[in-house]
């Protein structure tokens, strides 16, 4: 029997400003690797939301895993808010205006596209992201063999599912499952906006004969589309923090307070971005444990052998909520003025600044986070890609 061929997955999930701790992680990476840095480590990436944006530099940059990292790095420390979206009070407050007159309206004003298409303009991030991805960069890569496959993930507003624009070296069997969908496409900056476009406050983005929005939204199994494309082994780079601990009595019992507008939107924010890798995980698990005590192997449909995945998570060991209230005094004027008119006073609103707080004070300490962890676990993630 020929041995099992060892396919490498790297699974990068959303999170907003959060992602900054992805470049963390990889830097620690870069400089335990046992291979040749000529090629990143890994086969098969995939990418949600901004976790989309780490993707597109390591794409691009496959042939170099030294250059892949310092760009991203780079990229992190350097942030700005103006760097992702218009920051001018003058450009929000219209698009606020815009939005409270169709409101008042009902509608009544007739014309082909709104005016206020979003709360914030990200022609910014659109320059970054072009930067970031050069044309025919990927299919370069897939070419020569450094890839096998690249997948992002949007949210087609258009009928309601997940997609997955996949680009491969190689013709792969594509899944269609209940409001998920995988189709062959050139992976270009615009899907890379696409999955970043978060909800209300970026625009959508147009593909072809629909618009798409942000690729966390509907992502309820983020492992599938690196399992789908043949890895043996996913590694997921996350941005919920490893925590256990249990909730205090004191905080059950105290008075409870009407939750505001900011707490709301960051358990919205943790519901959309972070809740389906965990769940998806835990699945993936109880199948593995199914798979090793059945008396026979499983085949899938064309004859191959269903086997475990070795799958190792690394998050954030500390609360990036508590990490970014320490700067919520880095963002515009503007941006802070609208926050605290949503609530966003309390330490209890860090939730929703962990997510928009693209400043590189923040990013800085979020990628050291991502380094330290890294160390902690290094042992585990040598063994894992390379044991």
């Amino acid at each position: 029997m020929q041995p099992r061929k060892i396919t490498r997955g790297l699974l990068l999930s959303g999170g907003g400003a959060r992602a900054a701790y992805q470049a963390g992680v990889l830097r620690h990476i870069l400089e335990v690797s046992r291979e040749p840095l000529d090629k990143i480590p890994f086969e098969i990436l995939v990418g949600a939301s901004a976790g989309a944006i780490n993707l597109a530099g390591l794409a691009a940059h496959a042939g170099s895993f030294r250059a892949a990292c310092e760009l991203m790095v780079r990229h992190w420390e350097t942030l700005s808010t103006q760097k992702v979206f218009e920051a001018k009070a003058n450009k929000i407050a219209a698009n606020v205006f815009r939005w409270i007159l169709d409101l008042a309206l009902g509608g009544a004003e007739k014309r082909r596209e709104p005016r206020g298409k979003a709360l914030l303009d990200t022609t910014p991030l659109a320059r970054l992201v072009e930067g970031l991805l050069p044309p025919g960069a990927i299919a370069g890569h897939l070419a020569r063999g450094t890839l096998e496959a690249v997948a992002v993930s949007a949210t087609d507003y258009d009928s309601g599912a997940h997609t997955v624009f996949v680009q491969a070296s190689a013709s792969r069997k594509l899944w269609q499952r209940y409001s998920r969908i995988a189709h062959y496409d050139q992976i270009t900056p615009a899907h890379i906006l696409a999955s970043c476009a978060l909800p209300i406050l970026f625009p959508a983005v147009r593909i072809g004969n629909s618009y798409y929005g942000d690729g966390s939204i509907r992502n309820t199994a983020p492992l599938s589309p690196a399992i789908h494309l043949g890895a043996s082994k996913i590694l997921a780079i996350g941005v919920r923090e490893v925590l256990n601990e249990p909730i205090e009595p004191s905080a059950r019992e105290r008075e409870p307070r009407y939750p505001t507008a900011a707490r709301i939107s960051g358990v919205l924010f943790d519901s959309i971005f972070l809740d389906a890798l965990e769940s998806d995980w835990e699945q993936m698990v109880r199948i593995n444990r199914l798979l090793e005590n059945l008396p026979r192997a499983v085949v899938d449909d064309r004859g191959a052998p269903i086997q475990p995945i070795e799958f190792l998570y690394v998050g954030p060991s500390q609360k990036l909520s508590d990490l970014a209230f320490k700067h919520r005094n880095e963002l515009p004027r503007i941006i802070r003025y609208l926050l605290r008119g949503l609530g966003a006073k309390g330490k209890g609103s860090g939730v929703l600044y962990s997510y928009i707080l693209f400043e590189s004070a923040y990013c800085r300490e979020l990628m050291e986070l991502g380094y330290r962890d890294a160390q902690a676990s290094s042992e585990k993630i040598q063994k894992f890609l390379w044991g």
